[in-house]
């Protein structure tokens, strides 16, 4: 129950009113809600209206870009979304065709998922459904059980220890952890002993802001050693700058860093490390949906090739 609005409640709303508000949610503004909708912006102004009365919530408040939804507009996020799949799935059946869809899917991803895995499934996607649409956020592992439960995202990419516990999920892809240095560095023409690699300074990946500790420490304390952490940082996205013409160091995954070689040295680990893998997680309230199970077998399908 949200605030004494139940799902009894939103499934008595008119069904077009909830399609304009499940529109407005994902593009926060009047404008591009008229133009997805195929309706005038005073139609879509006025269903508006009709909202706020029927909810008695402002629901969307005016913002510096557009619109930004009220924190009770917020929770109606997963309920509307719900009844909208249910009547889809109704409608549809078991088909969805692809190639006339009209749809989003929000994705939450880490940038090593959005890099390695996201930008070939749209462009898979995009190639069968030109009017399919993907709206991708950063992976949250603190928000990301909340934001499926209430339908904020349809699909999260990400790391099993970012996950939340027991939803359904897909096994996607491995990849390994490799050494990349400077393609200059007076180290980057030998193979590393495991006596060199601890005394180098180590710039590490982490989303978290748990200190100077990642999976390669946790291999190294195995082996009672410890590396030098010298710096840290919160994606890939800067790690080849940070580590060109410098005398840096890093472990990280494979195909991250693959397309830099030019620029860098990338060689085995001197000591063995666990494999880094990718799962699709979603929410249960999606597991018939055809258009979510249509993606499920582009994203098993695309995995599949890349192992």
């Amino acid at each position: 129950m949200i605030e004494g609005i139940t799902m009894a409640n939103i499934r008595n709303v008119d069904l077009n009113l909830l399609t304009v508000l499940d529109v407005l949610l994902t593009e926060r503004s009047v404008s591009r809600a008229a133009e997805r909708l195929n309706l005038t912006q005073p139609a879509v102004s006025g269903a508006l209206k009709r909202l706020r009365t029927t909810f008695n919530d402002p629901l969307f408040l005016r913002a510096q870009q557009g619109i930004r939804p009220t924190p009770f507009a917020l929770e109606l996020i997963g309920p509307v979304k719900a009844v909208l799949q249910d009547i889809d799935t109704i409608f549809a059946g078991t088909e969805f065709i692809a190639e006339t869809a009209d749809v989003t899917f929000t994705i939450a991803a880490t940038d090593y998922a959005q890099t390695t895995f996201l930008s070939p499934l749209i462009k898979r996607v995009k190639a069968t459904g030109p009017n399919i649409r993907f709206s991708v956020v950063s992976a949250d592992s603190k928000r990301m059980a909340e934001q499926l439960d209430r339908q904020e995202i349809d699909f999260a990419v990400t790391v099993p220890e970012m996950s939340p516990p027991n939803p359904p999920s897909i096994e996607l892809f491995e990849d390994r952890y490799v050494c990349a240095l400077d393609a200059g560095h007076p180290k980057a023409e030998h193979r590393l002993s495991l006596d060199r690699f601890c005394d180098l300074d180590h710039v590490l990946v982490t989303p978290s802001s748990d200190g100077f500790f990642g999976p390669t420490d946790e291999a190294l304390r195995k082996l009672d050693r410890e590396r030098r952490v010298s710096v840290t940082i919160p994606n890939f996205l800067s790690l080849p700058s940070i580590l060109k013409d410098s005398e840096f160091i890093t472990v990280a995954p494979e195909r991250i860093l693959r397309p830099f070689e030019g620029d860098l040295k990338i060689f085995p680990t001197p000591f063995p490390l666990p494999r880094f893998r990718m799962i699709g997680v979603w929410n249960n309230h999606s597991d018939k949906s055809p258009a979510h199970s249509w993606l499920r077998d582009q994203m098993t399908e695309l995995a599949a090739e890349m192992r």
